[in-house]
């Protein structure tokens, strides 16, 4: 019989379906997806021949009690409890200790996913940080203790949605006034502005030692937004600051498993901006897969199927990514599509994430995005003569509504 693997998900997404679980599948486990969107993920089966779990279950994958239960329900032994969501990490943990499996510490994970307890956590232990504050609906009376500019944000957000930098006063006042309508009853999480640029880094741990396998330099859209419009595989920034930015994340406690994280480099040195207790996202793990060989995801798996992370495991090469990101809301027009194009080692993919003839409407964070170009070489070749040829030919942007 197949050990099995129980992979927890929220909604659809390439990492898992295109990742880990075809990664499990090469692994000969038998694999069990569990989702509060299982309708959607059986729909991906008939269409995907790539995504094929051997179960798929439902239940409510943010309460741990519902995913202790609905495995014992099914008499399910699993080998592994794992989940990629930034949702989800609490809730596994949870689960994957009441089975006695490997897991990440369920306490760092939610110190990680609330940036207010990050926040918090930073200044205990004395780590690199920023003046915050918590802000309720109705009481803006604590935002005079800051300077400005800050950076106002959801507490639990994600992909830099409802992510705004302030230069004033008015200016936190109307950012919060527009959020609190959509949110009524979430609060806001208001940081000092950190001046520098951001670099991303990924570590790996095997619960006896955690490794920085690289990171991104990272470009951004102009304040007041963040959106990330480009990122480079181990830049100088990060090669530089790498040593001091695995430090500080071993002393917050992260530890087991995969993790991502983000810096901005001050003048005084690297200050965290965000963990996020998972694999990097918006196409750059499939990068990483590539980098690695396709040792990525089976890599993330082994760990929690209980083996040690080997020591030389290391991930070299030249590898960027390029969003194109929209400018207003619209309908799409133009041809450009999807394709894959091989030269020598050097992997150049397009993916485009928004269709002609569909409607996008402007929210100034990651969902904007309407193509992806992702460039890759083992053997670290140049690759901006290839990502130039891509985006000459790319003709895909939203058209404004005229209104009467």
């Amino acid at each position: 019989m197949k050990p099995t693997i129980v992979i927890v998900s929220h909604v659809v997404n390439d990492a898992v379906t295109h990742g880990f679980v075809p990664a499990a599948k090469a692994m000969d486990l038998h694999v069990v997806l569990i989702t509060d969107h299982k309708f959607n993920h059986l729909k991906l089966v008939d269409q995907d021949n790539h995504f094929d779990p051997d179960d798929i279950l439902e239940c409510d994958v943010f309460n741990p009690l519902a995913l202790i239960e609905v495995i014992t329900e099914h008499h399910l032994i699993p080998e592994a409890i794992f989940s990629n969501s930034d949702h989800l990490q609490t809730s596994t943990a949870i689960c994957a200790q009441f089975f006695n499996l490997p897991a990440k510490d369920w306490a760092v994970t939610l110190k990680a996913k609330n940036k207010h307890f990050t926040r918090q956590v930073l200044d205990e232990k004395s780590l690199p940080s920023t003046p915050s504050l918590l802000l309720h609906q109705g009481d803006l009376s604590q935002s005079k203790a800051l300077n400005f500019p800050v950076v106002a944000k959801p507490k639990e957000g994600v992909a830099s949605m409802d992510v705004q930098r302030c230069d004033s006063n008015a200016a936190l006042e109307s950012y919060c006034e527009m959020f609190w309508q959509k949110y009524p009853t979430s609060p806001i999480l208001v940081e000092e502005f950190l001046q520098g640029p951001l670099i991303t880094i990924e570590t790996l741990g095997d619960g006896k030692n955690l490794f920085a396998v690289g990171g991104f330099d990272v470009e951004l859209s102009a304040p007041p937004h963040f959106i990330e419009t480009a990122a480079h595989w181990n830049g100088s920034q990060c090669a530089q600051f790498r040593d001091e930015c695995l430090r500080q994340l071993k002393a917050f406690g992260v530890g087991f498993g995969v993790c991502h994280s983000e810096f901005i480099i001050t003048d005084s040195g690297p200050v965290l901006v965000e963990i996020n207790y998972r694999s990097i996202g918006d196409g750059r793990e499939f990068l990483i897969d590539n980098l690695s060989h396709n040792l990525w995801f089976s890599t993330i798996l082994r760990l929690h199927l209980g083996h040690e992370l080997d020591e030389n495991f290391n991930i070299e090469g030249s590898a960027r990514v390029h969003y194109v990101v929209a400018e207003n809301s619209g309908t799409i027009t133009g041809t450009s599509t999807s394709f894959i194009d091989q030269e020598d080692d050097i992997t150049t993919q397009q993916q485009v994430l928004k269709a002609a003839g569909e409607h996008i409407q402007q929210s100034y964070s990651n969902k904007d995005y309407l193509a992806r170009i992702s460039l890759s070489s083992p053997s670290g070749q140049a690759l901006q003569p290839h990502l130039d040829r891509a985006l000459a030919t790319f003709n895909l942007l939203p058209i404004r509504e005229v209104t009467a």
